[in-house]
């Protein structure tokens, strides 16, 4: 058998003498054989352990966790794996994180002054200080990089800061439309529902398509969604949100009724054109939303509701109808004073 003394083995391995004896005082690699001067001697098998250490070792494990896989047979190697996966994987994101903020701090910065000021607002937005951080993106909305209050927006858990980051945002105007969609594909309901809220801020027509794609998420989404459609007004987006009368749970419902009834005189025909529904839920929504926008053109359709069969749509006809006033909604309301049940009553309240 060859042996091999602590020179050799370092220079063909490429190893310092001083981590070979290193080894040896752990335990890890135990010279097989000494010398009679007691100088170690390697043999060819502790070389092939020497060599499976520095396998181990270029995935990142520990000296100790090496000791352990080499020397336990019960030593699970999958559950290793795993540990130095999720390792590797976090100081890729962390890597990946810093390239980008060089990226953005390239892009924003001429000089090494302007790149100390962007570090300082960076470092601002995310001070544990609420009141810090809210200063921050309030002093100077357009001179934050873009990416840095996205990703504030994303983790920021105070209301009120998120409203000022969300403004700031807006401020970058157009350029942050495409970015603020990006977002909307995140695993988090809260975050979509927050890059909603953005688009509703921006009220951009080029938002549109992203809020509709919205409107069949979770119900806080889709409520947002509804809310942004709202803001944003247009043809589109009135056709949105009259297709969602009737849909989804009463939160959604109420913040559809509630959007299209803001938009005014530009939704009063597609929801007239909801009156005739098959579902009574979407009737009775539309008649509550012609209530809320109180346009006359509306008088005819509402009226005709008033020998709806279910009550609840004729109840809500007759309210939209109140809400309307003027000569012909009166006359269809006194129309049916003579009614039984409810639907009588509230028109005998509503009569004038």
């Amino acid at each position: 058998m060859e042996w091999l003394r602590i020179g050799e083995v370092a220079r063909r391995t490429g190893l310092t003498h001083r981590t070979l004896r290193h080894y040896d005082d752990l335990g890890l690699l135990v010279p097989s054989g000494r010398s009679g001067g007691d100088y170690r001697l390697y043999a060819p098998e502790d070389l092939d352990r020497l060599l499976a250490i520095q396998h181990l070792k270029s995935l990142g494990m520990g000296l100790d966790e090496i000791g352990r896989a080499l020397d336990d047979p019960g030593f699970d190697a999958s559950q290793a794996l795993e540990r130095h996966v999720a390792l590797v994987e976090g100081r890729i994101a962390a890597e990946q994180e810093l390239l980008d903020r060089l990226h953005r701090l390239r892009e924003a910065s001429g000089s090494w002054e302007e790149v100390l000021d962007a570090i300082a607002l960076t470092e601002r937005l995310r001070h544990p200080d609420a009141w810090v951080r809210f200063r921050a993106a309030l002093e100077a909305p357009t001179a934050a990089p873009l990416a840095d209050l996205l990703d504030v927006l994303r983790g920021e858990p105070e209301p009120g800061v998120r409203e000022v980051v969300t403004w700031a945002i807006v401020q970058h105007g157009p350029e942050a439309l495409d970015a603020v969609v990006a977002g909307l594909a995140d695993d988090d309901p809260a975050v979509r529902r927050q890059f909603a809220h953005v688009l509703g801020k921006m009220a951009d027509p080029a938002a549109v398509p992203a809020l509709v794609g919205l409107l069949g998420d979770e119900p806080e989404v889709a409520a947002k969604a509804a809310f942004g459609l709202g803001q944003v007004g247009g043809p589109d987006a009135v056709a949105a949100l009259t297709g969602m009368l009737g849909s989804g749970v009463s939160g959604v419902r109420a913040t559809v009724v509630t959007a299209l009834g803001g938009l005014g005189a530009a939704a009063v025909e597609a929801v007239l054109g909801r009156l005739g529904s098959a579902s009574a839920t979407a009737r009775a929504d539309a008649a509550e939303v012609l209530g809320a926008l109180a346009d006359e053109r509306s008088v005819p359709g509402l009226a005709g509701l008033l020998a709806d069969p279910e009550e609840d749509v004729r109840i809500t006809a007759l309210m939209a109808l109140g809400a309307i006033g003027g000569a012909e909604a009166a006359a269809a309301i006194v129309s049916v004073r003579g009614a039984e049940g409810r639907t009588g009553a509230v028109a005998r309240r509503l009569a004038p």
